[in-house]
């Protein structure tokens, strides 16, 4: 039974830095986002980690724990989806299809979470050419952990901020770990990245976004002629439903920061906001990373703000 198609493909997750709960090394297939805030609207992406001992994915079936709604269930190309009820909700959902054993692959859900703080556990099947795997290990049930089931953390309104640092809400949108590499003295622009994701049903768009260090833009990169060329983004950046947007060196998107009225120092943290359609203001904060850095940790000497044979105007 094909049920609650969504028409905005599930992009994947970029994880960057995320408060991970607990989860055994041995865990095979885990939430690419393990906590959250409870009571709220969540997409949840159940990561398969790879087959059983080589033998490609067949088949993965999802028990949706008591108390959790599913809102829809996205279509994912390649896989039919079949949901089983209990008491009116759906109570598992099975992806069919084939996963290469040494391929990762995501399958996406949209939930409604219950309003009360803790560990939700997701019980699941993984079913591959050469025999299954039950992940169903609780630690609190005394279950075999050797095989943990998927688990969500629920966290408080009031604990969000200070247990999931990098991460900035408002509405349906998360921005995750939004970053800039530090700019040499005498420069005048820096570039700024991140991920930006929606739990929403529905389409958002970023409209722009604000700083105190300078001018902040969303910018879009082309080729043209053989010139890579970077142009700010006209009429908004859409963050589709369930999906994720990254913006990074080697992305099509970036902000640029213009205009600074110093140079962006690493270790620094620098305020910003952005601003969406639908959400309103996000407030966030900028960490500032080695010069030349091509991620938040990386401390190699490319520089992320500009590339050889690039026109930017």
């Amino acid at each position: 039974m094909r049920i609650g198609r969504c028409k905005a493909p599930l992009l994947t997750y970029l994880v960057l830095g995320l408060a991970v709960a607990w989860q055994p090394a041995a865990a095979q297939i885990v939430l690419s986002q393990p906590s959250f805030e409870a009571g709220q609207n969540y997409a949840a992406f159940f990561r398969v980690e790879h087959g059983c001992d080589g033998s490609p994915t067949l088949a993965l079936s999802i028990r949706i724990p008591e108390g959790v709604r599913v809102i829809d269930t996205p279509e994912k190309p390649g896989w039919t989806l079949n949901a089983s009820r209990r008491a009116g909700q759906i109570a598992t959902v099975t992806w069919r299809g084939r996963l290469a054993a040494d391929v990762s692959d995501q399958f996406g859900l949209f939930l409604k979470l219950p309003p009360k703080a803790g560990a939700l556990y997701f019980p699941a099947m993984q079913e591959c050419e050469k025999g299954e795997t039950q992940w169903n290990g609780i630690p609190s049930a005394g279950h075999d952990l050797r095989h943990p089931a998927p688990v969500l953390r629920l966290i408080g309104a009031s604990a969000r901020e200070t247990q999931t640092p990098g991460r900035f809400m408002a509405g349906d949108i998360m921005v995750e770990q939004p970053w800039a590499p530090a700019t040499p003295g005498g420069a005048t622009t820096a570039a700024v990245y991140m991920s930006i994701m929606n739990h929403g049903k529905s389409a958002d768009t970023l409209t722009g976004g604000s700083s105190s260090a300078g001018k902040l833009e969303v910018h879009e990169m082309s080729m043209t002629g053989g010139v890579m060329r970077m142009r700010p983004l006209s009429g908004g950046l859409p963050i589709p439903a369930g999906g994720t947007v990254s913006l990074d060196p080697q992305g099509k998107y970036h902000f640029m920061l213009t205009g600074l009225k110093a140079p962006l120092s690493e270790g620094e943290h620098v305020p910003a906001a952005l601003t969406f359609a639908k959400a309103g203001t996000v407030k966030i904060e900028l960490t500032v990373a080695a010069i030349g850095a091509r991620a938040p940790s990386s401390n190699t000497p490319e520089a992320a703000h500009a590339m050889p044979g690039m026109d930017h105007r």
